[in-house]
């Protein structure tokens, strides 16, 4: 099934690329836009600049199937609108778009419930209804409504150059006015939005099948090498089982084997029969099966990847100034350009402050160090205490989903929240056992639930799930605040993904509080702060394979699922030596390409440094200012632009230096 979807995938990206190019052409002429532009103005003197800028909006958009010049320059005389009309309308069109959105989201969630929550087996048409995208139509409609037109002639489409240099003077009316007309900035066809949600589906579901039997992983003596019942999704699930073995020195040889099944992965060399599957004994040392040779995977894993940026490629004709997908979702989406971004990483990955922390985590494990300690956990407390017993505290403690359910109040009265306010943030999460490793789905109307979903075992959940399960918590909380505590429905949200990843890594690096086990040792703020910045510098190179190959991809369009393969496997070599060999002592490793999330999220994983830079500011900021009061007023500021938001949260921009330099300083207190 999974081959044919994949197959699927890559058929509905081969449209004719002139087709949709032409279909992108605008067709209102400059004589007829300053024909119209003159017309207004006549009747409307004092709003002149609105008038230009509204009627060059629409015309910019306008196809030749919503009417010809006379019908656009009699709809633009017909609904430009100025004073306390305009100000009513704007009230109701967002009021409209709640239920708009709130509705449509609904439905995606349902729609996803049996690809996301582990309700047993996938039927057939779990499938067909996850590849659903209920609101894959709404633009065109509101472009065949011309409600579109209605806000373009009307309010401003605001550019991220703008926002940065005007920004902090814009009313929050103004600011919500800005993230209405980005809706209907860019106009793409229902179609092409279908086939990128089809081309996500399948590769959400091939990595949420991608699990390993541990209990089937065999050593060089031929016995298995792990637990029994040990089932872990890749890369979720082997990283988190190898953090884990940290805090036994004897496991040195499971982390081992847990690198070799990563770099079997990535190079595509894993044999197709042991992935979800139970039916044979798997060396990965030698790559045997049952003590054979056994024929791999085929390059599935970048077939995948190559189908998304495919289903991508389709939108590129209806941004001219954002033609590839990695300028889109940093300069539309993040609004934090691909350019500034690197910066940020590069700073993240200095290699003076990585040599010094390196050095002490050689030290601290005895032994020289290997590629797999980026993923080095010694610096949390509960790194002295074992997995068995983490596990059993927690499996004890939540042996159910609705245990977990009905501690939320309690976990966040712990954090400082006050009991009417967790009562009623629990009251809006629903908690489900997913097939994955874990993710928060968000409500987008007053009245839903955010959805925070985690793996739970048939015994309870373990700590791995907790851990994850507090991350998850800290998204579905800020996701409810900046929902239901929100002003205007158009700031809903906060600034971009990255910063819902920062309350969720604030919410996780607090789980040993939760349960009780927080080291209060006179280090326990420097071993804090060192724990942030290997993480953050981990997955800033992590970042840095995704955005290179996703270069890559745009220099190749055409390039073949094996040159993909090879040309991302050389990515994460390089940047490895760059960054991270000179601190290692060893060359030429893959393991930065192993993420999942390179698959099935497109240009996702730079969210998580970013995350982790805005989280330790914000930490920083914690330091002193109480954590529930001011995470419920930073959530409150909305989805304006990242500078601004931070600016308004913690009174700076967003900078990588302060932790950098918090690392340096953590090293000389350890």
């Amino acid at each position: 099934m999974k081959k044919i979807l994949y197959l699927t995938a890559a058929l509905l990206c081969a449209v004719s690329a002139a087709a949709v190019a032409a279909e992108a052409e605008p067709v209102i002429a400059r004589q007829t836009v300053a024909q119209t532009v003159a017309a207004l103005k006549e009747k409307f003197p004092d709003q002149a600049d609105r008038i230009a800028k509204g009627v060059n909006q629409v015309a910019r958009v306008w196809t030749a199937g919503d009417g010809s010049a006379a019908d656009f320059s009699a709809f633009c005389a017909a609904n430009f609108l100025a004073g306390a009309e305009l100000d009513a309308t704007f009230d109701n069109i967002e009021s409209q778009f709640e239920y708009i959105d709130g509705y449509f989201r609904a439905m995606w969630t349902k729609t996803h419930h049996a690809l996301d929550v582990n309700t047993g087996p996938l039927r057939p048409e779990d499938r067909i209804f996850a590849s659903y995208a209920p609101s894959a139509h709404l633009q065109d409609d509101m472009f065949a409504t011309k409600l579109a037109f209605l806000v373009l002639l009307n309010f401003p489409v605001r550019t991220l150059e703008e926002a940065e240099e005007k920004g902090a003077s814009w009313s929050r009316a103004q600011w919500a006015q800005a993230r209405l007309t980005k809706l209907f900035a860019y106009r793409v066809p229902a179609e092409v939005s279908r086939k990128i949600t089809q081309a996500l589906t399948a590769a959400e579901e091939y990595i949420s099948g991608y699990n390993i039997y541990m209990d089937h992983v065999v050593g060089s003596d031929g016995k298995p090498a792990f637990a029994p019942g040990l089932l872990l999704q890749s890369h979720w699930g082997l990283r988190d089982e190898l953090k884990g073995m940290y805090a036994d020195p004897g496991r040195l040889a499971g982390q081992k084997l847990i690198y070799t099944i990563m770099q079997r992965i990535i190079n595509q060399e894993i044999p197709a029969g042991v992935i979800n599957s139970s039916q044979a004994f798997w060396n990965p040392e030698t790559n045997t099966v049952n003590g054979e040779p056994a024929a791999r995977e085929p390059d599935t894993r970048y077939q995948t990847w190559l189908n998304v940026f495919q289903a991508y490629q389709l939108e590129n004709p209806y941004y001219p100034e954002y033609p590839t997908h990695r300028a889109r979702i940093f300069s539309i989406d993040r609004e934090i350009p691909e350019a500034r971004a690197q910066v940020l990483f590069e700073e993240l990955l200095d290699l003076k402050a990585a040599a010094e922390v390196g050095a002490l985590i050689k030290g601290r494990l005895g032994r020289e160090l290997l590629p797999f300690d980026i993923w080095y956990d010694g610096f949390k407390a509960r790194s002295a205490i074992s997995q068995d017993k983490l596990d059993a505290l927690c499996r004890d403690r939540y042996p159910t989903i609705e245990a977990f359910h009905r501690d939320i109040p309690s976990l966040l009265r712990k954090l400082g929240f006050e009991a009417e306010k967790s009562e009623f943030l629990a009251s809006r999460i629903e908690v489900e056992n997913c097939r994955g490793g874990g993710h928060a789905e968000q409500a987008d109307m007053r009245g839903e639930k955010a959805h925070l979903c985690v793996r739970f075992n048939a015994d309870g959940l373990d700590y791995q799930g907790f851990n994850t399960a507090m991350h998850e918590l800290g998204h579905t909380v800020e996701q409810t605040v900046s929902l239901y505590d929100m002003d205007h429905h158009f700031l809903r949200g906060v600034p971009n993904s990255a910063f819902s990843e920062d309350f969720a890594f604030i919410f996780q690096d607090r789980d040993m509080y939760e349960l009780g086990l927080q080291n209060t040792g006179g280090k326990t703020e420097a071993l804090k702060t060192l724990d942030s910045y290997w993480s953050a510098r981990e997955i800033a190179g992590v970042a840095l394979v995704d955005m290179q190959a996703w270069r890559w991809l745009d220099g190749h369009p055409d390039a073949t699922a094996g040159q993909f393969r090879q040309a991302v496997v050389t990515i994460a070599k390089e940047v490895w030596n760059k960054y991270y060999a000179p601190v290692f002592g060893v060359k030429d490793s893959p393991i930065l390409a192993v993420y999942s999330h390179m698959i099935n999220y497109a240009l996702y994983i730079p969210d998580y440094p970013l995350g982790h830079i805005v989280a330790y500011q914000l930490e920083d900021y914690f330091k002193t200012h109480p954590l529930a009061p001011e995470m419920l007023r930073m959530c409150r500021i909305g989805s304006v632009i990242p500078q601004e938001w931070m600016k308004q949260a913690v009174g700076a921009g967003v900078s990588a230096r302060p932790l950098v330099n918090g690392a340096l300083k953590a090293l000389k207190e350890i």
